[in-house]
Formats: C-alpha cells, structure tokens, sequence
C-alpha cells in the first residue's frame, strides 16, 4: 500500500498553477507582440517570453523549493514594466491579474506579501514619476490595483487555511491507513482485498503463508481459489507444495467510492481441525474395536467388522486379511506355513488369491519380519507384486503384520488407488491396534476350533467321537431317505481287550487303540465314516452300501487287525424307516452274536456271518 502526502499533493497543485501564469504570460508575449509598436513591443514581448519560459520551467520542476516561491516577483516586475513601457494605464488590469494570481500561486505568506507591496509600489513609482498617467482615471486603477492586492492577500489567506485544514485531514487519514496497514501486515490472519472482478488486489504476509504464494502470485489472481466451492466456512486448501491446511474463510463485502469490495478473512484452523478429526477417529475405533470385541465375546467372525474399520480410519479402497489356508498353520506343532491365502476383503475382489510365502515379495517379507511396511510408490519396488497391485489398483500400500504371542498369523494389506505420501501416525496406531484384534479373533477362532474338534474328536486315536458320529448319522440318514439308497452301519470291539490290556499294559492298549484306528481309518473309503464309539468299540457308516457289500468292506478291517489281535463287527442295514437307535440295536446285537459265535468274524442282523475273506464270496453268493 502507498500514501500520496500532503505536500506532495501541495506542489503539484503549486506547478499547475505556475503552468497556467506560464501559458498566461505567453499569451501576453503574442498579444503585445501584435498589439504593440516600437521599442515597447520588443520590450515586452521579451519580458513576457521570460516570464513565461521562467514559470514554465518552475512548473516542470518537480522540487523548485524556496527558489520557485521567488518567481513571484518576476510577473510582478513584469506587469509594472509593461506600464511603465507603454505609459497607458490600462495595462494595470495585467498587475491586477497578477496580484491575484500571487495569491493563489506561492504559498510563503512573506513572500506572497513582499511580492504584492513590490507589484503596488512599483506601480504607484511608475505612476509618480510619468506625468502623462497622472489623469482622472489614476484614481481609479489606484484603488483598482489597491483591490487587487486586498484580494490577492485575502485569497492568499484563505487558500493557506484551507490548505492546512486539509493537511491535517490528510495527516489523519494518512495515520489511520498507516495504523490500518500495520494492523494489515501484522494479522496473524490471512486477510485479501478483492475487486469488483474478483481480482486480489491487496494481500498481507499471513495470507501469503497460508496459501504458499508469493506476493506477485496471489496479488492480480482470482480470489475464487481461495473459497469453498460448497460454500463452507470450513474448507480444505491445497497449497502449490502438495501440502493441506485447513482454512476457517470469513467473506464480507463493502461499498466504497461507488464500487463493490470483497474482504476474505482465512484462519489456519489446520491443529484444530485434526484435533477434532483425531477425536472422532478415536471414538470411530473405539466402535470398531468394541464391535469386534462383541462378536468375538459371541463366537461370530469378526473379520469384516475389522476389516471395513480399518477400510474406514485409514480412509483406504480396499483391505485384505491374509492368513495361512485351513489345513496349514504357524505354530510349531503345525510347521510352518508355506502360502496365505486372502480369507477375507473389503474394497477388492481378491479372496481366494494366494500369495506363497517362500519368495521375496513384500507380504513375505512382513510376514517373515513381523515388522509394518508401508509404500507410496509400490510399482516402484520390485518386491511388490505387479499383478496384486493390479488386482487392487493400488497406487500406495501398507502391510501390517497380525502376531499372536510373537508369532505372525496373518498379514492385513491395506490400499489407497490415489497416492499417498505418508501414514500418519494416528492411523498407522488405529490399523496396528485393529491388527491386534485380528490377532484376538483369529486366536480366539482358533480356540474355538480346537474347543470345537476337542469336543468332537477322541484324543487317543484323533477320530471323531461318539457326538461327532453322531451329527453325521443324522446327516447320512437324511440323504438315504431322500437318495432312496442303502445305509449300513457297523460297530467293532476289539477281542479279548482287557486281557491285553493286563498283560501288556495299559500304554500298550492305548497303543493298540491308535494302531486299529489307524488301520480302519486306512481301509474305508472317502465317503465313509468311522469313530471311536467308547472303550474297544469303534462305529462304522457306509452311505450307498448293502449288507453284502458293506460286509466285504468291513471284513477288510477285521483282517487288518494289528499284532494278530482280532474284533468282531456287527452289520445292519437301515430299513428307511426305522429310527437309528433301533438302527443302532440291531448292529449291536449282531456284534453280540458274533462274540458269541467265536469272535474274529463279521455278524449282519439277517444272520449273515464272515469268518474269514473266503468265506464272504460264498456268503454272498
């Protein structure tokens, strides 16, 4: 901003008025030049053209100083000569102009005053020492030139108090925009000034900071960048370096000198805004993690509840859980895991892809590291798959690890498809944490898991125990009842146990158990099943299979029968009707009547007994 003083404006009035005597006195050199004769138009017309070459100059310069005032004298002078050359006393009218031009033009009162008394002087010497212009009209120009002096001083007078009664409104003027501008350029808020066109005209420091422009950018710029396109009060500002503050903008507008202006008022209210966003992320991941905590409390998958919360604190596309696939593990009794599997995803299509966990790429690494990577750039790193990146269309990436007791058991991958520079660090503690309850569900599945296949698995030979036969019975008989055919169920007791047991031991007939367990599950087939019923007794379930076909089967277990021990089966064949505890009976009584007929042989509830392979050919027949 820039002021135009007082004085400033003074001079320049000054040398306006000193051009218009100049261009006065050269009229009155061309006048008296055609007007005049003899030696007093040579005389004049000179005098004239000094004068007026003499104020010219005065009025180009742009600092005449005290030097200036002094031409006062010369129109003075110059006017008295024209009288005295000419001796007519009508010239006076000149004298007269020039007194009153005196008091408009020089501003020192002492030389304005010494001036005029000069011009009245010299005029009434001229008029005391030419006979001729004592005449009846000397008394008439005397009180003439007299009045013109009066007015010139009175003029003068006048135009000396008007002009400090308008230095001192400039002086206050001129402090209040001084005060206004260092009030300007020392508020911490960014503050413009725009035009009617919408064209900045004015900008303080602050704002230039804000936005991250320089003076010549922002000023003569469109304002329109600096608004909210919805018109919030609020709003995020992109500045030239990629970087975001958020902005607190203030619009008003004002009528001044006919034309509309625009005050914008931009508060950096970045700290606060990611303050409250801070907040409300954390209130978003209290949810998150409350809501996974419930459905792990009630036993339900917590996957996609914490998948989408990561999805959604990490402002991220897509998310992914990779785990090892079902029939792998991480622990040491399960070796390690050679490949993951995404078991789960929010944003992306990719479960079910597999990624191998012997090579080099990123999800190998963290899974290897246990540590976090993240990647703005990930198609710059070799170690990142080029297709996943495709299948995601993942611009940036963060890999966080899910450990259970110091051990990875998972691999969360999360993506943005636009760029992004860095993880703050609240996020990057938000998806951490929600690793951490990953690693709560997923132990807490496992568990389960192992709970579910404790209570459905016999812990000496690992096969499905009597509940689990169970539920699978039901199943089967649901199936034959709507197939139409043939279900057999069978029940083995090993010969003569508890007489092994004596003589060997207990630890051997434990051993024993696992041996026939192991044998059975060997001889059946896939859709079969087989579980320890209790004590020596193991049950059997053939889908699809009659009597005679299920004996040939079932008397393969007998002859695979460990250390030369033997069992007796019992074989029945649901009627469709029956229930399967009647089911259950008859094989039961069969097994009792081929214990009663000599053990080692296979007994079905028609009556059919199989002692030995041979046998069963003819049997059947």
């Amino acid at each position: 901003m820039t002021h135009v003083s007082g004085r400033s404006r003074g001079d320049a009035a000054t040398r306006w008025i000193r051009g218009a005597l100049a261009l006065v006195y050269l009229a009155f050199a061309i006048t008296n030049f055609l007007t005049l004769t003899g030696h007093a138009r040579m005389v004049m017309t000179v005098l004239d053209t000094v004068t007026a070459l003499l104020m010219g100059l005065a009025a180009l310069s742009r600092a005449p100083g005290r030097r200036g005032e002094l031409l006062a004298f010369l129109p003075v002078l110059d006017s008295v000569a024209q009288v005295a050359v000419t001796g007519r006393l009508q010239y006076s009218t000149t004298l007269m102009l020039t007194l009153l031009g005196i008091g408009a033009a020089v501003t020192s009162r002492r030389i304005a005053a010494a001036s005029m008394l000069t011009g009245v002087g010299g005029w009434a010497l001229t008029v005391a020492l030419q006979n001729h212009l004592r005449t009846p009209e000397m008394g008439y120009y005397s009180v003439q030139v007299a009045s013109a002096a009066i007015l010139g001083a009175l003029l003068h007078e006048a135009l000396r108090r008007r002009q400090r009664a308008l230095k001192r409104a400039h002086d206050k003027m001129t402090t209040v925009a001084e005060r206004f501008e260092r009030l300007f350029n020392a508020s911490p808020t960014g503050v413009a000034i725009a035009d009617e066109t919408g064209r900045i005209v004015a900008a303080n420091p602050a704002f230039h900071d804000l936005v991250g422009r320089p003076d010549d950018e922002v000023v003569g710029g469109d304002v329109g960048p600096y608004l909210s396109a919805d018109g919030d009060q609020q709003h995020r500002l992109v500045r030239p370096d990629g970087s975001i503050r958020w902005v607190d903008a203030t619009v008003g507008t004002s009528e001044m000198g006919g034309r509309p202006w625009t005050l914008l008022q931009m508060q950096d209210v970045t700290d606060r805004h990611l303050a409250e966003e801070e907040a409300r992320d954390s209130h978003r991941l209290l949810a998150a993690v409350a809501a996974a905590a419930r459905r792990i409390r009630t036993g339900e998958d917590a996957r996609a509840t914490i998948i989408a919360a990561v999805r959604d604190l990490a402002a991220a596309d897509n998310v992914s859980l990779l785990e090892p696939p079902a029939d792998t593990g991480t622990r040491a009794s399960q070796g390690p895991a050679r490949e993951v599997v995404v078991t789960d995803a929010d944003g992306a299509d990719v479960i079910g892809t597999r990624v191998p966990l012997d090579g080099t790429s990123m999800i190998a690494r963290v899974w290897h590291t246990g540590e976090p990577i993240f990647l703005a750039d990930p198609a710059s790193d070799p170690r990142v798959s080029a297709a996943l990146l495709k299948m995601v269309d993942g611009r940036s990436m963060l890999w966080q690890p899910v450990i259970v007791d110091g051990t990875v058991t998972a691999v969360l991958a999360v993506g943005w498809r636009r760029r992004v520079e860095s993880v703050s660090d609240y996020r990057t503690r938000a998806v951490a944490l929600l690793g951490d309850e990953t690693a709560l569900a997923l132990e807490h599945e496992r568990l389960l898991r192992r709970l579910e296949r404790m209570a459905f698995t016999d812990t000496l030979t690992a096969l499905p125990n009597r509940r689990a036969w169970q539920e699978s019975m039901d199943r089967m008989v649901a199936d034959a009842e709507v197939s139409g055919e043939p279900l057999t169920v069978a029940i083995a007791d090993l010969d003569h146990f508890k007489r092994y047991n004596d003589t060997y031991g207990h630890a051997a007939g434990d051993e024993l158990l696992q041996r026939a367990a192991a044998a059975f599950a060997a001889g059946i087939r896939d859709e079969d099943s087989l579980a320890r019923w209790g004590g020596e007794e193991f049950m059997f379930a053939l889908p699809a299979t009659d009597t005679a076909d299920a004996i040939v089967v079932l008397d393969r277990m007998r002859a695979a029968m460990p250390d030369s021990q033997t069992c007796s089966v019992g074989v029945a064949t649901w009627d469709g009707r029956e229930p399967i505890t009647q089911l259950l009976k008859r094989a039961d009584d069969a097994l009792y009547r081929a214990k009663h007929d000599g053990r080692d042989r296979v007994h079905a509830s028609a009556g059919l007994i199989v002692p030995d392979l041979a046998a069963v050919s003819s049997t059947a027949a």
